[in-house]
C-alpha cells in the first residue's frame, strides 16, 4: 500500500508552481515529435514558465495558456477549465498538458460546475476538458498520478468513461521517477492518447549518455 505519510504529498504538493524539469520536455518532444507534421500545431493550456513547449518553438507553431502569467513569454491568459468550443480559434495537432495535481478554490468550483465533486482528481478535469474542446481523437500527453489510471474500483465513473469510450483509449506512457520534480515525492506518469508512433511505454531516462534526452538539432 502507497503511504502518504512517507512521501509528504501534502506538505510538497505538486501545484501550479512546480514546473516540468527541462529533461523531462526533450524526452517528450523526441518521442512525439514523429506525430506532428513539420509547422504543427502543439498547445499547452497550462504553460507556466514554457518548459514543455521550448523544444518545439523552432519547427511547429507553439501556443500557450494559463490562469496567470509564470513566464513563458507568449502566454495567453484564460482560464482554459472555463472555455467553451467557441472560444477556441484553433485547432492543434498535439496537447501537452502537466497540470497541478491539488485543487485549489478555483478548480474546486471548476470542479463542481464540470459535475465533479469538491475534492476532484485535477488530471482528470483537465482530459475532460480537452475532449470536450477538440474531440476525442486529438493527440494528448497528460501528466497525471497513478491514480486517473489504477485507482478505481467497479462502479467508478472515471473506470465506465474508459470502458464506455468516452474518453479515448490510453495508446502510451512514460514512467516518472517519483523525484522527478524539485522538493516532491510523489508517483506519476504520462499518459499518450491517440498517437500513433511513440511506443506504448517508455521509462524516464535522466543523462546527456540517453539518446532521447540529447538536445534536438
Amino acid at each position: 500500500m502507497y503511504s502518504l505519510d512517507r512521501n509528504n504529498y501534502i506538505l510538497n504538493e505538486k501545484d501550479s508552481t512546480v514546473y516540468t524539469p527541462s529533461e523531462v520536455s526533450e524526452f517528450m518532444f523526441n518521442v512525439l515529435k514523429d506525430d506532428v507534421p513539420q509547422g504543427g500545431i502543439v498547445f499547452d493550456p497550462c504553460v507556466g514558465a514554457g518548459s514543455l513547449l521550448l523544444p518545439w518553438e523552432k519547427q511547429y507553431k507553439t501556443i500557450g495558456f494559463d490562469i496567470v502569467y509564470q513566464g513563458y513569454r507568449k502566454t495567453e491568459i484564460h482560464d482554459y477549465l472555463s472555455l467553451t468550443r467557441e472560444d477556441i480559434h484553433f485547432v492543434p495537432n498535439l496537447v501537452l498538458i502537466n497540470p497541478p495535481f491539488n485543487s485549489n478554490e478555483t478548480l474546486r468550483a471548476a470542479s463542481k460546475k464540470m459535475g465533479y465533486g469538491a475534492k476532484p482528481l485535477i488530471p482528470e478535469l483537465f482530459l475532460r476538458k480537452t475532449i470536450e474542446l477538440f474531440g476525442k481523437t486529438v493527440k494528448l500527453a497528460l501528466f497525471t498520478p497513478y491514480g486517473l489510471r489504477l485507482n478505481m474500483d467497479r462502479t467508478s465513473k472515471r473506470l465506465s468513461y474508459f470502458l464506455d469510450g468516452i474518453f479515448p483509449e490510453i495508446s502510451g506512457m512514460i514512467s516518472l521517477p517519483k523525484d522527478t520534480y524539485q522538493d516532491v515525492y510523489f508517483h506519476s506518469e504520462i499518459l499518450f492518447f491517440n498517437t500513433e508512433h511513440a511506443k506504448p511505454h517508455y521509462f524516464m531516462k535522466w543523462g546527456e549518455n540517453n539518446e532521447l534526452v540529447k538536445k534536438h538539432p
